[in-house]
Parts: structure tokens; C-alpha cells; sequence
């Protein structure tokens, strides 16, 4: 597998009060996309994560996996396919079986060049997810980590509610 120019750094957390991190987004400067009604599916494969995402705002093909580094993880991109066709999808469907379907309402923010995510699980279960991202090789790794480790800070996310990213691990 050859990995994608492409680099981040995410970080992941349980949220207790998602409106009041909304509104300290926005006094960040945060763009507000929308909100994406959002059904994950996971397939099974070796290595890493292969994963269908159908929403109203993404819909994409993404075969990853994630490296923990410093309380972060990097994520290494394989395959990320926007909008692809139903043929495409079939092919998953054909080749590999379901692990996995997590359903989810993402509100979705861009500060610069990092995406920042507010979910909401069906149980009602609240987390954020931060993706200080690099598509074109101008930001170091420290840099990108230096990002999210700012936000963070700014939102006063405490380590104690840090998760491993993704809801299927």
C-alpha cells in the first residue's frame, strides 16, 4: 500500500457540554459547514480501517489507520475517494464483509486548516474530534501538533476525556 500526500494529527474526546463548545468555536473563528447526518460503515480488512461514509455533506471511501504519537495520533491516508460511484460502492460490498456501522450527527467547523467535529450518537453520547490537517506539505508534524494541542487548550478539553478516535476500533 502506498500512503497518500496527506498528513494529520487528530485528537478525540467525550464532550459534556456540546453547545457551549459550539459557541467558544465561533468566538475562535471557527466556519460552521453544517451539520451531517452521518452512517459509517466499516469493512473488514488487514490492515488498518476501509470505511464507507454516507451523509448529507461527505460521502467518501476511506481506507486509513492511526498512530499514536504523544497522546495524539497521526493518521496515514490510502485511498480517499469523495462522492464515489455506486459501482464503487458495490465493489466494497463485493470484496470485503461488514465489520461495522456507527450512525451519527457530526457538526462540522474549519478553523484554517483544521477540521473540527461535534458528534452526537444515537445513545446521546457527545464527543469532538480535532483534525489538524496537511494536504499540500507546507506544516511540520510539530506544527500540525502544535495545532491541536493549542485548541484543545483554547477549549479546555481535559486530557482525563481523551479517546482513542473512531467509534470501531
Amino acid at each position: 500500500m502506498q500512503k497518500m500526500n496527506y498528513r494529520d494529527f487528530t485528537l478525540k474526546a467525550r464532550l459534556y457540554n456540546s453547545q457551549k463548545i459550539k459557541g467558544q468555536l465561533l468566538k475562535l473563528g471557527a466556519r460552521c459547514v453544517g451539520t451531517d447526518n452521518q452512517v459509517d460503515r466499516y469493512f473488514e480488512i488487514a490492515q488498518g480501517k476501509l470505511k464507507w461514509r454516507q451523509g448529507n455533506i461527505e460521502n467518501l471511501i476511506t481506507h486509513y489507520e492511526r498512530i499514536q504519537e504523544d497522546g495524539l495520533e497521526q493518521t496515514v491516508v490510502y485511498r480517499y475517494d469523495v462522492n464515489p460511484s455506486q459501482e464503487t460502492i458495490q465493489q466494497l460490498f463485493d470484496l470485503y464483509q461488514v465489520a461495522s456501522t456507527v450512525s451519527k450527527q457530526r457538526t462540522i467547523y474549519w478553523l484554517g486548516n483544521v477540521k473540527i467535529h461535534v458528534d452526537k450518537l444515537p445513545d446521546g453520547s457527545e464527543f469532538i474530534e480535532l483534525e489538524a490537517m496537511d494536504r499540500n506539505d507546507k506544516l511540520s508534524t510539530a506544527e500540525l501538533k502544535t495545532q491541536c494541542k493549542q485548541i484543545q487548550q483554547a477549549l479546555a478539553i481535559e486530557d482525563s476525556d481523551l479517546l482513542p478516535t473512531g467509534y470501531f476500533q
